[in-house]
C-alpha cells in the first residue's frame, strides 16, 4: 500500500507520549545482522534513559540523548544463528530467529520490484522449491515524504518458503539465491523500491539541488511550504480515482455496455492502437453468429494495459485490474453458449490505466474469436469513445519528485548495516540521458554518505533491450542512457551487469529475471566475495587505428565468439564527418577489427548502440559484451547512412 507522510512529527510525539523504548520495524524476528562488519542498533525511548541491548551473551549499554535518541554499534561479529536480540529499558523487546549474515539492499524501478510470482521465465519451479529458511526478505513499503523521516513505516521480515518467495523481487532472489549457496550464510535482503520512478526521487533534495539539469525543479520543491495541504488534498483526487475504475456507475455500464446502445456516434478504430487512449476508454465490436454454437467459444482480445470491464452481450465476464498481470499477458476468455444469440453480438471493454492515464489494447494477430477451432481476427473496425464517462480525475504522481522517496524509503534505512546494494532503475531517466551520470553518481555517493560507508558496493543492471530491434541508430536516448551507467563505473566500488540480450521489444519487464539476478551475483563474487569468476562480458579498454581498420581491445575477452557462430553484428563506425554506417566486423582473438568500405580514415566505433540493438558477442561463459563507444559526441551531432 501507497503511504504518504505528511511530517515527521506524528509517531516520535506518540513515542514520547507514551515513554516507551521503541525499534525501526527492521529490528525484528527472522532479521539479518551483517556479518564481519560493525552493525548500528537504534531507537526511540524516554529522554536520559539507560538502553543495554544484549546477544550472544554480550551487552552492550547506553543512554538516550534530550530527544530521545539512541544508539550503539556492535563489534563486527562472524557469521552466527539463530540467536536472540534483546533491548532493555522501561520495557524489554526480544528480536528471535536472528542470525549474522550478508545483508544488501535492493533498490530501483519496476524491474527490480517484479515479483518472483509474476510473468518470470521458470518461477513455478523457483517457488515449489523455494524452501530456504536461510534467505528472509523485508519489504519497505511504498511511501513517500516531503520531508526526511527518521522511521520507516511498519513492515517484517519473511521468511523464504513457497507460500512467500513468489512476493519477492525476482531479481533479488536469484541473487540471493546464488549468494546463499556460494556463501553458506543468512541472506537479507531489504527492498526499496518503487515502480516506474526516477533517480532523483531517491536521492537527497540538496544533492539533487546541486545536479545540473535539476537545479530549477529542486528550487521550487524546496521553496514550497504547503506540501501537507497538496499531498492532502492529491490524495483525496487518489481514492476518488481508485473508487471510478473500481466501482463504475452501473447505470452508465447497463447503457454503454447493452447490445443495441447506439454507438454510431463514436470514432472507428484499428487495434492494437499505436498512440495511447486515454481516460476511462470504451470499446465496443459487433460480430455476427448464424445460430448459436453447441459449445463455448473463446475470444482473445491481446494485452490490456490495465484495468478493463469485459462484456458480453451486456454481461460482465471478466474484470482485470493493473496487479493481476502482466502487460504481454493475452486476456482470454471462454464464452458460455448461452451468453451468445443468432445475430447481433457485440464485445464491449472498458478499460482505463491508474498510473500513466496511457491505455493500450489488443496485439497484433493475436486479437481473435475462436468457434469451434475456426479463428477469426477482431482487430479491424472497432468503435471508440472516451467521453462516455467523465475524465480521469487528475492526480500528480509525486513518487517521481525529487527526494520524496529519499526522505521516506532510504533515509531511514541506511542507518541499517549492509554488505551493498543491487541496483536496476534508468528506464524513467531515458529522456533526461545527458544528465544520468551526474545524477547516479550522486545518489551512489549520497547513499554512502548516509550509511556512513564511503565504499559501500554498488552494483548496478544496464538497461536491457526495449522497442523494435534497429542494426543503426547512433541517437539512441536508450543507448546514451545505458552509457551514462557505464561511465558510473568511474565511482569506486562499483560493477554493472549487462542486461542488453534479455530484452523484450514489446515488454519494458523482459520475462528472464534469473539471468540477471545471477549477473549481479558474478559482480558480487568477483569484487566483494574474492571468488575467482568472471564478472562481465567482453568490456571495451582501448582502440588502435590501422589504416581504414580499427582494432578494439577488451577485457574479458576469453573466447570470444558470436551468440550463433555467425558472422559477427552490432558494430557501427564513423569518420570524422560523424556519420555512422554499419561496420564490418571480424573476430581476432581477443580482439575485434571494425571498418567499412566507404571510410577510408575511421575515428569512431560503437557496439550495441540502439534502443534494441542486433548484437551477438558473448565470451567463453556466454556473458554479452557490455555496450560502448568510443568517441564523447551527442545524440545532437551524429547522423547514419
Amino acid at each position: 500500500m501507497r503511504r504518504i507522510l505528511f511530517t515527521g512529527m506524528l509517531w516520535l510525539m506518540s513515542a514520547f507520549q507514551t515513554h516507551a523504548i521503541s525499534l525501526s520495524p527492521l529490528f525484528s524476528d527472522h532479521m539479518v545482522l551483517q556479518r564481519d562488519k560493525p552493525v548500528r542498533i537504534w531507537g526511540e525511548g524516554p529522554e536520559n534513559h539507560s538502553v543495554t541491548v544484549t546477544l550472544l551473551d554480550q551487552s552492550y549499554a547506553t543512554r538516550t540523548d534530550k530527544n530521545g535518541q539512541w544508539q550503539v554499534m556492535l563489534p563486527a561479529h562472524t557469521k552466527a544463528g539463530p540467536f536472540s536480540l534483546s533491548v532493555s529499558a522501561n520495557k524489554t523487546i526480544t528480536i528471535n530467529d536472528v542470525y549474522y549474515g550478508e545483508v544488501w539492499i535492493a533498490g530501483g524501478q519496476s524491474n527490480m520490484e517484479w515479483k518472483l510470482k509474476g510473468d518470470v521465465i521458470g518461477n513455478e519451479q523457483a517457488i515449489a522449491s523455494a524452501q530456504q529458511p536461510l534467505i528472509r526478505f523485508f519489504e519497505v513499503p511504498d511511501t513517500l515524504s516531503p520531508v526526511l523521516q527518521s522511521q520507516l513505516p511498519t513492515s517484517k521480515w519473511q521468511v523464504a518458503t513457497p507460500n512467500t518467495a513468489g512476493l519477492f523481487s525476482a531479481v533479488a532472489w536469484f541473487f540471493a539465491l546464488q549468494l546463499q549457496k556460494t556463501e553458506d550464510v543468512a541472506v537479507g535482503i531489504i527492498e526499496s523500491n518503487w515502480g516506474g520512478t526516477p533517480a532523483e526521487a531517491w536521492t537527497d533534495i540538496d544533492i539533487v539541488a546541486a545536479t545540473p539539469g535539476y537545479e530549477k525543479e529542486a528550487a521550487k520543491i524546496k521553496a514550497k511550504t504547503d506540501w501537507p495541504e497538496l499531498l492532502a488534498a492529491n490524495e483525496k483526487q487518489q481514492q476518488l480515482k481508485r473508487q471510478r475504475i473500481n466501482y463504475p456507475d452501473k447505470t452508465m455500464i447497463s447503457h454503454a455496455a447493452a447490445v443495441d446502445y447506439d454507438d454510431e456516434h463514436w470514432q472507428e478504430i484499428d487495434l492494437p492502437n499505436t498512440g495511447p487512449l486515454h481516460h476511462f476508454v470504451w470499446l465496443r465490436k459487433t460480430f455476427t453468429l448464424e445460430s448459436v454454437p453447441p459449445a463455448s467459444i473463446t475470444i482473445n482480445l491481446g494485452t490490456i494495459r490495465h484495468s478493463a470491464l469485459i462484456f458480453i452481450n451486456g454481461q460482465l465476464i471478466a474484470k482485470t485490474h493493473d496487479d493481476n498481470a502482466a502487460p504481454s499477458t493475452d486476456s482470454i476468455h471462454e464464452i458460455a453458449a448461452q451468453l451468445l444469440r443468432a445475430g447481433k453480438n457485440v464485445i464491449v471493454i472498458r478499460a482505463a490505466n491508474s498510473t500513466s492515464n496511457q491505455v493500450f489494447i489488443g496485439k497484433k494477430q493475436q486479437m481473435w474469436i475462436d468457434i469451434d477451432g475456426d479463428k477469426q481476427l477482431i482487430e479491424k473496425k472497432w468503435r471508440f469513445s472516451n467521453s462516455v464517462e467523465m475524465p480521469m480525475p487528475k492526480v500528480v504522481n509525486y513518487s517521481y519528485t525529487p527526494s520524496f522517496l529519499y526522505n521516506a524509503m532510504i533515509y531511514p534505512l541506511l542507518p541499517y548495516t549492509a554488505q551493498g546494494v543491487i541496483w536496476y532503475q534508468g528506464e524513467s531517466n531515458i529522456n533526461k540521458h545527458t544528465y544520468y551520470q551526474t545524477l547516479f553518481s550522486n545518489l551512489i555517493t549520497n547513499w554512502r554518505t548516509r550509511a556512513q560507508s564511503p565504499n559501500m558496493p554498488f552494483l548496478f543492471v544496464q538497461l536491457a533491450a526495449y522497442l523494435p530491434q534497429q542494426r543503426l541508430q547512433p541517437d539512441s536516448a536508450w543507448a546514451y542512457l545505458r552509457d551514462a551507467q557505464r561511465q558510473t563505473l568511474t565511482l569506486g566500488s562499483t560493477g554493472m551487469a549487462v542486461a542488453i540480450d534479455v530484452g523484450d521489444e514489446k515488454d519494458l519487464h523482459p520475462k528472464n529475471k534469473r539471468d540477471v539476478g545471477e549477473r549481479l551475483w558474478r559482480l558480487a563474487a568477483n569484487k566483494i566475495y574474492g571468488i575467482p569468476t568472471v564478472p562481465t562480458g567482453a568490456d571495451f579498454t582501448h582502440f588502435e587505428l590501422k589504416q581504414s581498420e580499427i582494432k578494439i581491445y577488451f577485457d574479458n575477452a576469453e573466447g570470444l565468439k558470436t551468440t550463433d557462430n555467425q558472422a559477427v553484428e552490432g558494430f557501427i563506425i564513423a569518420g570524422q564527418d560523424k556519420v555512422f554506417r554499419v561496420a564490418q566486423a571480424f573476430i581476432q582473438g581477443q580482439t575485434v577489427v571494425v571498418s567499412h568500405p566507404d571510410i577510408s580514415e575511421p575515428v569512431a566505433v560503437r557496439y550495441a548502440w540502439a534502443d534494441n540493438p542486433l548484437a551477438n558477442v558473448i565470451n567463453n561463459v556466454r556473458l554479452p559484451a557490455v555496450p560502448f563507444r568510443t568517441d564523447a559526441w551527442s545524440a545532437s551531432d551524429v547522423r547514419k547512412k
